[in-house]
C-alpha cells in the first residue's frame, strides 16, 4: 500500500482569515447600519421569510405608536396585527383577516411604484418598496407633511386669486409657444366686454388695435418675440359697439426645465379711465389724446423751432389747413365713436403720406394742420395736397359702414402769407373755406383778395345782426298783371335793406349771407308780419282786395315756427290764409324731404296758397306738383329774357305753359320787359306777368296812390 502524501497543517490561518474577513464585513454593516440610523427617510428591511431584519431610527419614530413590535425577527403580519388593533389604520372598512391577507400579499409582491399614504390625520407618507436579491423587501418612508402642507396652501392661495381675478377688473392670461391666446381668466368680460373666446387661437398682433401705430406694435412684436419681459404695454382696441377701450399689458416669457421656451403669461387691466384722466392732462400739454397727434400748443412751439431754422438756412415753409367736408353729419346721424374712429384713421393717413421732418397736427374739431418746413415750391405743394386729397377720400370701413368723408385744404406759404404762426393759420383757413365755396374736394393757395371777400362778408354780417333793430329794413311791392286787361291781381313782397353803416345794400350782396348766419329766420318772419300789416293798411284805405306774395327761403322753410308765423301775422291783422301766396323755389322744396312734406301739408290745411318760383331751374320732379297744394307756377326770367330769339328758351317756356294748363295752375311770366315778350307769352296762353315793362317794384304808398 502506498501511503497519501503528506498535506500542510493551515487551517489556523484559514480561520484566522475568514473571522478576520468576517469582522471587516461586521465593520462596513454596521458603518451601513449608522448610516441609515442618520437619514431624514425611514428605513426597513424584511427577510424572505417575511421578518422584520432592521428598521432605522427615522421608521421606528415615523411608527412610533408600534415601536415596541419593531424588533429583528418579528413577522411583518404580527406587526401589520397590533397597527390594526390600535385603530391606526384609516383606509379601509374589512375586518381584521381580510385586511391582513390583502397587504401581506401586497407586501411580498410590491408593485415596484411609489404612492403617497396618509398615515394620520396630519402626517403624510411617500412609500417605496422594493424586492431584495434573496426575496425579501426593502422598504423607505419619506414624511412629505410639509410638502402637501405647501401645496394644499398653493392651492388655496391659487383658488383665491381665481376669486379675487374674477371679482377684479383685471384678467390673467396665458399664450402658446406661438404667441396665440390659450387662457383667459378674471374680470376681461366684465371690464371690458370682451368674450375671451374671440382672443383665443390669436396673437395679440392679429387682433385689431387702436391708439398706437403699426409700428409700435411691431416693435412689441419683436421684443415678445425675442423671449423678453414687457411690462404696462398699452393700447386700445374696439367694442362691437363702436366704443373704444384702453387695457395695460405686462407679460413675461414661460420656458420648462430644459430651458425651451413654451410661451407666455402675465395680466391685463382695463385702463380707459386712466386714460381719460390722462387725456384731459395730454390736452392741456401737448397732444390729442384722440389721435395721438400735436395740438395747438405743440404745433406752436415745432413753428418757432422751424421758423428759427428756416431763418438761419434762408428757407420757406408752408401750411396746409385741412378741414373734412360735411362731418357733421357723420356724428349726427352715427354717433360720435365713429367720428372718433375717422379721425384717428384721418391723423394716420396723414401721416402715412408726409415726411418725419414735418408735422402733422389736430387743429381741432375736424381741423388738421400739416406743417412742411422748407416747402415752398407751388407745384411741389400742390401735388402733396392732391396727395392728401386722394388719400382722404378713400373710403373708411367704420364698425360695418363704409363712409366717404372729402375734405377740404387751404395752402399758406411763409413769410408772404403771413409772418407769424396766427396769420398764417387765418390765412390758410380762408383759402380753405374758398375751396369748399368752389365745391368741396380741392385744395385752394391763399390770395389776398380772399382777405377782402372775407372782410366784407364779415361786415355786412355785423350790420344785419343789428339792421332789425335799428328798423333799417323796407319793403317794396311789385305788382303782378292779368296780361289781356292789365288788371292788377296781386303784389310780391321785395325786402329793401338802407343799411346805417353800408348804405342802400343790394339783396345779392346780403340775402346769402343773412341765409348762411341764419339771420333770415328773424329777417323773414319780420316780412311776413309786415306784409300782412301792409295789406291791411291797403285794405282799410279802400284798396282792392288782393293777395301779397311772401318770399320764404330754404333756410326759413326748415324752421318749425314758419306755419305759427304765418298763423299769427294773419290773424293779428285780420286777414285770412288765402290772402297770402307762400313763394319757394323748386330747389328749397324738393331739398328737404320729410321736413318739406310736413310743412307743407301742414300748410294746405290751413289754407295757405304755394308758389313755385323759379320753375324749370330745379330738381324738376314733377310728382310733387299733384302731391303739394300748389297754386301757381313763376316761369324764371332767365327762360323769359330771350323768349322771342332762343327757340330752346321758347320751348321750355311753351312747356312751362302747357304743362301748368294741364294740371289745372295758374302760371306767371317774371322778367317781363318788352312788348314782344308779352305777346309771346300771352300768344302761348300765359295770362299773368310781373317785371319792369308793367310796373317797377312800388313803395306802399305809390301802390296806393297808383292803384
Amino acid at each position: 500500500m502506498i501511503a497519501p502524501p503528506a498535506q500542510s497543517d493551515d487551517t489556523p490561518d484559514r480561520l484566522a482569515g475568514l473571522v478576520a474577513a468576517l469582522a471587516a464585513c461586521e465593520g462596513r454593516l454596521n458603518q451601513i447600519i449608522e448610516a441609515f440610523e442618520h437619514l431624514e427617510s425611514g428605513v426597513v428591511l424584511y427577510g424572505p421569510d417575511d421578518r422584520l431584519v432592521f428598521c432605522n431610527r427615522r421608521f421606528r419614530e415615523l411608527y412610533s405608536e408600534i415601536a415596541d413590535l419593531l424588533v429583528p425577527g418579528a413577522e411583518y403580519r404580527e406587526i401589520l396585527r397590533g397597527w390594526y388593533r390600535r385603530g391606526f389604520e384609516l383606509r379601509v372598512t374589512m375586518d381584521e383577516e381580510t385586511y391582513l391577507e390583502a397587504r401581506v400579499a401586497k407586501h411580498l409582491d410590491p408593485d415596484e411604484g411609489d404612492y403617497e399614504f396618509l398615515m394620520t390625520s396630519d402626517t403624510w407618507l411617500l412609500v417605496s418598496d422594493r424586492k431584495t436579491a434573496d426575496g425579501g423587501v426593502i422598504g423607505f418612508r419619506l414624511d412629505i407633511t410639509a410638502r402637501k402642507r405647501a401645496e394644499e396652501k398653493l392651492a388655496q392661495s391659487e383658488e383665491r386669486l381665481t376669486r379675487l381675478l374674477e371679482m377684479s377688473s383685471d384678467w390673467y392670461w396665458e399664450q402658446d409657444e406661438h404667441y396665440r391666446f390659450s387662457h383667459i381668466s378674471g374680470g376681461m368680460v366684465r371690464s371690458t366686454g370682451i368674450d375671451p373666446d374671440h382672443r383665443y387661437g390669436r396673437p395679440r398682433w392679429e387682433i385689431p388695435f387702436l391708439g398706437i401705430s403699426r409700428e409700435q406694435m411691431d416693435e412689441h412684436r419683436r421684443q415678445v418675440e425675442a423671449h423678453e419681459p414687457f411690462r404696462d404695454f398699452q393700447y386700445a382696441y374696439a367694442l362691437p359697439s363702436g366704443e373704444i377701450w384702453w387695457v395695460s399689458i405686462s407679460g413675461d416669457p414661460v420656458f420648462d426645465a430644459a430651458g425651451a421656451f413654451k410661451g407666455y403669461r402675465g395680466v391685463g387691466s382695463n385702463i380707459t379711465e386712466k386714460k381719460r384722466i390722462e387725456a384731459q392732462i395730454r390736452e392741456l400739454a401737448e397732444y390729442d389724446f384722440l389721435t395721438g397727434l400735436p395740438n395747438r400748443l405743440l404745433l406752436a412751439s415745432r413753428f418757432d423751432f422751424a421758423i428759427r431754422q428756416a431763418e438761419r438756412h434762408n428757407e420757406g415753409l408752408a401750411l396746409l389747413f385741412i378741414d373734412l367736408d360735411r362731418f357733421k353729419n357723420v356724428n349726427d346721424s352715427l354717433g360720435h365713436h365713429v367720428g372718433d374712429r375717422i379721425l384717428a384713421e384721418t391723423a394716420q393717413r396723414l401721416l402715412s403720406h408726409t415726411r418725419a421732418t414735418d408735422t402733422v397736427a389736430r387743429h381741432g374739431g375736424d381741423e388738421f394742420i400739416v406743417m412742411l418746413p422748407g416747402a415752398t415750391d407751388a407745384a411741389s405743394l400742390a401735388h402733396v395736397a392732391e396727395t392728401l386729397l386722394q388719400s382722404l377720400s378713400a373710403p373708411y370701413n367704420v364698425t360695418g359702414h363704409e363712409l366717404t368723408v372729402t375734405p377740404s385744404i387751404g395752402i399758406t406759404i411763409w413769410p408772404s402769407d403771413g409772418a407769424d404762426l396766427n396769420a398764417l393759420v387765418k390765412n390758410a383757413d380762408l383759402a380753405m373755406y374758398h375751396s369748399k365755396a368752389q365745391g368741396r374736394n380741392q385744395f385752394s393757395f391763399f390770395r389776398s383778395e380772399m382777405n377782402d371777400r372775407v372782410n366784407e362778408r364779415l361786415s355786412v354780417e355785423n350790420a344785419l345782426r343789428r339792421a332789425l333793430q335799428r328798423n333799417e329794413f323796407s319793403l317794396e311791392y311789385q305788382p303782378i298783371f292779368r296780361i289781356p286787361e292789365r288788371r292788377l291781381i296781386g303784389v310780391e313782397a321785395l325786402l329793401r335793406w338802407n343799411s346805417e353803416e353800408l348804405g342802400p345794400v343790394a339783396p345779392a350782396r346780403f340775402i346769402p349771407v343773412a341765409e348762411e348766419s341764419g339771420l333770415i329766420v328773424g329777417i323773414g318772419e319780420w316780412v311776413i308780419r309786415e306784409s300782412c300789416a301792409q295789406l291791411r293798411r291797403w285794405r282799410d284805405s279802400g284798396l282792392d282786395e288782393f293777395p301779397v306774395t311772401v318770399n320764404v327761403s330754404a333756410v326759413q322753410f326748415k324752421s318749425k315756427r314758419l306755419v305759427e308765423v304765418l298763423l299769427e301775422a294773419t290773424r293779428e291783422h285780420g286777414l285770412t290764409p288765402g290772402d297770402l301766396e307762400i313763394e319757394l323755389t323748386e330747389s328749397a322744396l324738393m331739398s328737404e324731404g320729410d321736413t318739406a312734406v310736413s310743412t307743407l301739408d301742414d300748410m294746405g290745411r290751413h289754407g295757405f296758397r304755394l308758389v313755385v318760383d323759379d320753375f324749370g331751374t330745379g330738381y324738376s320732379n314733377l310728382a310733387y306738383l299733384k302731391r303739394f297744394d300748389i297754386v301757381k307756377l313763376k316761369i324764371d326770367q332767365s327762360f323769359v329774357r330771350d323768349i322771342t330769339t332762343d327757340p330752346d328758351d321758347a320751348a321750355i317756356t311753351r312747356g312751362i305753359i302747357g304743362l301748368a294748363k294741364s294740371l289745372g295752375l295758374r302760371v306767371v311770366a317774371e322778367g317781363v320787359e318788352h312788348a314782344a315778350q308779352m305777346e309771346y307769352l300771352l300768344a302761348c296762353g300765359c295770362e299773368e306777368a310781373q317785371g319792369y315793362m308793367l310796373s317797377l317794384p312800388l313803395a306802399p304808398l305809390v301802390m296806393q296812390k297808383n292803384f
